[in-house]
């Protein structure tokens, strides 16, 4: 089981945009998935805060559907999902 993670922005310069991820040994609730996709990645840092909840500078969908409407950080995770990390950006 796979899911694919697609970064925006900042993000997408550091982490190459659109990667597979393998589920095989890997958590399957949403908070769980970011918690260990962070330690693995530092570059996430930046987009999911160390217990796996997003920071206020992004936004988080899964097959384009924002996480909080499918479950939260509770949502299991399915073979074929893509999550979607979006920037939040500020005008001033």
């Amino acid at each position: 089981m796979s899911v694919e993670v697609e970064t925006l922005g900042v993000l997408k310069g550091r982490l190459g945009g659109k990667v597979s991820v393998s589920m095989a040994g890997r958590p399957a609730r949403l908070k769980d998935f970011l918690k260990q996709l962070r330690s693995e990645l530092p570059g996430f840092r930046e987009a999911v805060e160390e217990d796996g909840t997003p920071t206020t500078s992004y936004l988080i969908f899964i097959n384009g559907v924002d996480y909080r409407i499918l479950g939260g950080l509770e949502y299991r995770l399915k073979d074929g999902d893509e999550i979607s990390l979006v920037p939040i950006s500020h005008g001033g």
